[in-house]
């Protein structure tokens, strides 16, 4: 029995090869010990809110817009939407007109978050980002959607712990664990180079036929 299931669990895997869809190394998730004593989103967003583990971060932790039941998570490196959720930020403003106006998408089927809960300096984010992921991990599996979409290199470096050049992956969905991730340009990217835009908005057209 076991192994047809095996047999069948690779021909799935197969048949989503030659649909386009790569692959990438797992990076099992890293839980702290508080982690996984936490049984629901409520706990975990109070935990979150009190966090304390980063000294050099500038600013309260965001829990980011987290959407239970949504049908795709937008994974940034820092937060982008101001601890009230709202979209002030000219990085928050594209985001959500990529979500309401290609993706045709409301903002509650959506989640956006990011990798650092906080504002940290650059030459603190990698050593921060192993105190947050636990935090992110807790998050991505609560929710019951399981397409993430990448905004940008770093990203997509930090997240999967992987150094394969970028541009051999942007664009195409890779699958990852239980997960399919979508990576694809980081929105200040597309704001200091708007010539990036036209293919972007061919990249967020591929990724729409996912949903």
């Amino acid at each position: 029995m076991q192994t047809l299931h095996t047999l069948l669990t690779l021909k799935k895997l197969y048949l989503l090869r030659a649909l386009g869809v790569k692959y990438c190394n797992p990076q099992p998730p890293i839980y702290t010990q508080d982690s996984f004593k936490i049984n629901n989103p409520a706990n975990l967003q109070k935990l979150i809110q009190e966090c304390q583990l980063c000294p050099q971060k500038s600013s309260i932790p965001h829990i980011g817009l987290y959407n239970l039941k949504s049908k795709i998570t937008f994974l940034s490196l820092n937060p982008i939407l101001d601890i009230q959720l709202r979209f002030t930020s000219k990085n928050s403003q594209m985001l959500k007109k990529i979500i309401e106006n290609v993706l045709l998408l409301s903002l509650k089927e959506v989640s956006i978050l990011s990798l650092l809960k906080c504002e940290i300096p650059k030459i603190s984010q990698h050593q921060c980002y192993q105190s947050c992921k636990s935090y992110l991990f807790k998050q991505l599996e609560f929710s019951e959607n399981k397409l993430i979409v990448l905004l940008g290199q770093e990203v997509y470096e930090f997240f999967c712990d992987n150094k394969t050049p970028y541009e051999n992956l942007q664009g195409k969905p890779l699958k990852w664990g239980d997960f399919l991730l979508f990576p694809t340009f980081s929105l200040t990217q597309l704001l200091r180079q708007p010539q990036l835009k036209i293919q972007a908005h061919q990249e967020f057209l591929t990724l729409k036929g996912y949903l």
